[in-house]
């Protein structure tokens, strides 16, 4: 045995140094740990416990829907569908990539674009979702939550999206909805709240304050696999929008539509006397459906490089020559004026001219249409007739007139970026090109062609006013509003009867233009119009093959309004580059008065009829019965 005292005192003591060193070292590394838990218990205790509970308890949006958009008989025009968001939570997953391959071969999706959009995500909150695909196919969304248990951090969250469910049998008028690019750009998807989705067109856009919702939130329980198990409290609550109604007749607009078919242009039915509007269509159109979970990049391209600009409203953003519609127009203002009466007549041997010009205008008839009166004139749409008038009474009567019948300006209707067109002057002439106005140039205003240019909605608000007795009923779309006042624009209501008797005679005389347009029981008032692109010269200089393209083809235009004697619908067609208004125009017009008379009209008693298949009294007798009639 060793004893103690056999060593030497110095070794002894350095013994003790080095017992003391290791104490010390110990009592330090056992403090530090301490400290440490000390720091992560009280310190940071807090955060840790959040992110433990981030685990079982969550918050959850809930959308503030959308309003509804309803036709004027509560037919849906615009509504909200589920659309399925595939989402990843990372924290719920140990491996997240073989979450997101497991995802991307069972439902057929990209691989390398599912982990790209899960590393855009980098440094976000932990347990914020990542949506992997916003609109999943609901098929694929049932795969998931059939088989949740192999989708592990993976779910499928039901999120509202904007359904158009007559596609683009409508469009211009509701419009659509999107995200603007700024807020696409520093918005991830997982906070597309419903404040984010805004109408862009439309009365998704003019209405897009009534129409969005306020989203709510509420704190939920989850499970181990993210799936909700029930809701603890609710934040704050979810408030839908304004649903509204439209005035338009979802039975009549797909008529007006589908009776288009491949042609271009506008369609418009109205109530005279409301200005209500029965029906909008500008052709082509588009399905706005497209929008509503981000267009893809190439469909917008495609849309906004179409040469028929289907994004264009034709309706009201569309500019035309007007063509011989605007005759009624010239025949009032001669007539008020004094250039002719109703007993005065103009011999039309088809040209017209004017002094100091050998060159001839000629009338649509080459022949010519011999003596006529101005219901006459208006009944065969005469170019000569009106040549004479619209010369008698020069260009800047014709611009008073014409921006009393509301054409040349803006209507004030409710959807946006509407044209005012031109009725020209001498004044604008010499603002415009600082040259005079010259005689020569009037015969073409007076038939509608030349420097005028109008909007199809202007066109039938002019008949509106023929039809109406004068009384101009502001265009209105949303049945919810209250309508702008009626307007009385002083006319003479005995003027604006024969045109309403020319009219009549265009579909029911004989030698009417529209004669097609003609029902046995149901007295319709119309006027045709053809209106160039080109000059006659321009035309004849054109090579054969040249003269056949679409784009050196007449516009075809057509406007009615029935029954004659009380109005209830007013039509306007306008087919671009179609040729005649009576060849082309007009059946359309047809169908949508057909569609009308057999589903919608007001029953009437008492009905001036033909027998069935007859043509109505012929001329004189045929006039005599209309001043009773229509004149007051």
């Amino acid at each position: 045995m060793v004893k103690v005292d056999s060593f030497p005192l110095e070794e002894l003591g350095r013994l003790r140094i080095r017992i003391l060193v290791i104490g010390i070292a110990v009592v330090l590394v056992f403090s530090l740990l301490a400290a440490r838990l000390w720091y992560l218990q009280v310190i940071q205790g807090s955060q840790y416990a959040d992110y433990a509970q981030g685990n079982r308890i969550r918050i959850v949006s809930d959308p503030g829907l959308r309003g509804v958009i309803h036709d004027r008989n509560g037919v849906v025009l615009a509504e909200n569908r589920p659309a399925y968001q595939l989402q990843l939570i990372r924290e719920d997953t140990p491996d997240w990539r073989a979450s997101v391959a497991t995802a991307a071969e069972a439902l057929h999706l990209s691989h390398n674009e599912l982990v790209q959009r899960v590393k855009q995500t980098k440094g976000q909150v932990p347990f914020q979702p990542i949506v992997l695909v916003d609109d999943l196919d609901y098929q694929k969304a049932m795969l998931v939550e059939t088989y949740q248990e192999e989708f592990r951090g993976i779910s499928i969250v039901v999120k509202p999206r904007r359904y158009y469910p007559n596609k683009a049998v409508l469009s211009h008028a509701l419009g659509y909805v999107g995200i603007t690019s700024e807020k696409l750009a520093h918005l991830p998807a997982k906070r597309r709240f419903s404040s984010e989705i805004e109408g862009k067109a439309g009365v998704e856009l003019v209405r897009n304050k009534m129409l969005i919702g306020t989203d709510g939130g509420r704190q939920v329980e989850v499970d181990h696999l993210g799936r909700e198990l029930k809701t603890l409290s609710e934040l704050v609550p979810s408030i839908p929008g304004k649903d509204l109604h439209l005035t338009i007749d979802a039975r009549l607009q797909k008529i007006a539509f589908e009776a288009m078919g491949e042609q271009t242009g506008a369609v418009i039915a109205m109530n005279p006397k409301t200005g209500e509007i029965l029906a909008l269509s500008s052709l082509p159109s588009y399905d706005p459906n497209l929008f509503s979970g981000g267009i893809d990049p190439k469909e917008w391209q495609a849309l906004l490089n179409n040469p028929q600009h289907p994004l264009e409203n034709k309706a009201i953003q569309g500019l035309y020559p007007l063509g011989s519609i605007f005759k009624l127009v010239t025949a009032y203002a001669g007539l008020e004026l004094g250039a002719i009466s109703p007993d005065i007549t103009h011999t039309c041997n088809g040209e017209f001219y004017i002094p100091g010009r050998s060159t001839p205008y000629r009338c649509w008839l080459e022949k010519g249409h011999g003596t006529l009166s101005v219901v006459d004139a208006i009944k065969q749409s005469c170019n000569v007739f009106f040549y004479n008038v619209g010369t008698d009474v020069g260009v800047d009567a014709l611009h008073e007139y014409a921006s009393w019948f509301g054409l040349g300006k803006q209507t004030g209707f409710i959807l946006p970026n509407e044209k005012a067109g031109l009725i020209p002057s001498t004044e604008w002439k010499r603002r415009t090109f600082g040259e005079p106005w010259y005689l020569g140039e009037t015969p073409t205003i007076s038939i509608g062609q030349g420097y005028v240019s109008v909007t199809p909605l202007q066109v039938l608000n002019m008949v509106n006013i023929v039809a109406n007795n004068g009384v101009w009923a502001p265009p209105r779309l949303l049945l919810d509003e209250s309508p702008r006042p009626s307007v009385e624009l002083g006319l003479s209501q005995e003027l604006l009867g024969i045109l309403r008797q020319g009219m009549v005679a265009v579909v029911n005389a004989p030698g009417g233009t529209a004669t097609r347009v003609r029902f046995a029981d149901f007295i319709v008032g119309g006027k045709t119009a053809t209106s160039q692109v080109i000059s006659l010269e321009t035309r004849d200089s054109l090579s054969e093959e040249d003269r056949k393209k679409r784009e050196f083809q007449d516009h075809a235009w057509f406007v009615a309004y029935g029954p004659a004697e009380d109005p209830e619908i007013s039509v306007l067609v306008l087919v671009e580059h179609g040729g005649g208004g009576s060849r082309v125009a007009a059946p359309v017009a047809r169908a949508i008065l057909q569609f009308y008379i057999d589903t919608i009209a007001t029953p009437r008693q008492n009905a001036r009829t033909t027998p069935s298949g007859a043509m109505p009294p012929t001329s004189l007798a045929y006039r005599t019965q209309l001043q009773t009639a229509f004149l007051p």
